[in-house]
This record gives structure tokens, sequence and C-alpha cells, in this order.
């Protein structure tokens, strides 16, 4: 069972915040969003707090113009869940043909118990390692340039070999959390993500996908939340991230594995200097 169906992304103003090489990009989170909510209408019994197999191949560049945005969406039923892409279609040159290009895919897992949590707030809150502080301005200044919407993380970025902590801001605005709770909270656990990979990997790395998402307790905006992230591999191209993210009651909301990370600029952009590890043992 397969269908294909074009949609209007609606271009709220507060996505225009997320930018890349001076182009608006529609976030990896707010397409997963898409895709549940395209699931929950075709399927309103279905589950989506369970997500398997994400991948974000290509960057889905913002018109310069206009409030809405065509897309396509497919939906396949599979034996392990419910799959959906996120699709656009360009023109070949010369030739009345067009060409489908996938921005996104995720399989919503159709089973009504997720997996017991990995990992407790106590455990997560512990990081080893020489550490650094890196102040959330500094971040979003030198290191993620996204507009006011997209600096969710708060205060210091802790940072060590063994991983990342974070203080995260449930965002506001118009983004909708009533799917799969806030976008601006994994966003920001991604942010942290980045930072680890500019400071011991030497390379600026985005989102490409992941293995494996389980919502406990949805995020929501105007909350305050806690992310670890642990590196599980940073031996290949793709760095392999694991995360966790908790509310200030230490009740797990979300966890993350086989978070994948990678340079898609081909070497275009480099971390700064002062954020590098040999760097910042010479400098302080």
């Amino acid at each position: 069972m397969k269908s294909r169906f074009p949609f209007a992304l609606s271009i709220r103003p507060y996505l225009r915040d997320h930018y890349f090489e001076a182009k608006a990009i529609f976030p990896a989170v707010e397409a997963l969003i898409i895709l549940a909510q395209a699931v929950r209408t075709h399927y309103p019994q279905a589950t989506l707090h369970h997500q398997t197999f994400a991948q974000f191949p290509r960057l889905l560049a913002i018109e310069t113009t206009g409030d809405r945005q065509d897309v396509q969406i497919e939906i396949e039923e599979q034996a392990h869940g419910i799959s959906a892409s996120l699709l656009t279609s360009i023109k070949i040159k010369n030739s009345a043909m067009s060409r489908t290009l996938e921005h996104a895919r995720v399989t919503f897992v159709q089973q009504m118990t997720p997996p017991e949590q990995s990992m407790s707030l106590r455990t997560a809150r512990k990081l080893e390692g020489e550490c650094i502080h890196v102040p959330a301005v500094s971040i979003y200044r030198e290191l993620i340039p996204f507009g006011l919407s997209y600096q969710n993380i708060l205060g210091d970025l802790s940072v060590s070999g063994e991983g990342a902590l974070a203080d995260i801001s449930g965002g506001g605005g118009e983004a909708d959390d009533s799917f799969l709770g806030s976008p601006f909270v994994l966003d920001a656990a991604m942010h942290a993500a980045c930072v680890w990979g500019q400071r011991f990997a030497d390379i600026v790395p985005f989102p490409v996908g992941f293995g494996q998402r389980i919502i406990y307790a949805p995020t929501k905006k105007g909350g305050s939340y806690f992310a670890r992230i642990t590196p599980v591999d940073a031996s290949r191209e793709a760095l392999i991230f694991d995360a966790w993210i908790f509310d200030q009651s230490g009740i797990i909301c979300e966890s993350i594995t086989g978070l994948r990370m990678r340079d898609v600029t081909q070497g275009r952009m480099r971390p700064p200097q002062w954020i590098k590890e040999r760097a910042w043992r010479k400098s302080y």
C-alpha cells in the first residue's frame, strides 16, 4: 500500500530563522512533524511516538517569497510500520521530464508499548573528562548562526570528549507541538552534537538521520528541558550520537539512538579556531 499526494507547506515567519549558507532551510524536525501529521490524517489510529530509519538526504530550501510551498508526501504501509517521505519535483533542464528529490523519510513503528528508557537523569548529568563551558551567545554567534527562533540552548553548554550537556528552552511562536512535541527541543539537542563535532572532529556536522527515536512524554513550547549527547562513533565520515532529553522533574521525554551528523558542505564550512580542542588548551 503506497500513496503519494501533493501538500502545501505552511511557511511561517519563524522558519526563516533556520538558515544555512544564506538560505532559509526547512528544518528536519519540522519535516518529521509534517510526516507525522500526514500519517495521522490517513491512519487516524496510528501511533507516532516510536520512529525508526529516519533519513534527511537533501536540504529543502525555503522559497524566498510566499507563505506556502508545494511539496509531495508519500506514505507506504510496511511490515514494520508506516513509512512516510517528504518529496519535491524539479524539472530536468531542456526536458519535459521531472526528477523527484527526497528530503526526509521516517518509519512510524506501530507497536503500543515503547522500549524502556535506557538512561536516568542522574546518570545523564555525569560528564567525565576535561570539560569546557561554551556560552549560548557564542554558539549562536559563531558556531551555529541561526536566527532567534532557533537559539534554544540556554546558559553554558558543557562539552567533553564524553559528550555534551545542555539546558534547553521549548521555544515558542507558531510551531506545532501537538504531534511530536516542540520541534525546538530536539533541534537544540542536535546543536549540542554539532558543537561537539566542531570541537573534537574539526567539522561542522548537520543531522542526516537517526536509527530510532522514542517519545515518552512530548515536549512543549515554553517548557524547560535538559539534554545529554553521547558520541558513539566518531571514526567515520558521519558522526554517530545517542541523545536523551529530560524535563525539569527528571522525567525522560525522548531518547534518540544512532543520530547521524556529517559535514554536508564538503568542507566549505569550518569550525572557528577557538572551539577546537588544542586551541582551547592553548588559550585557556
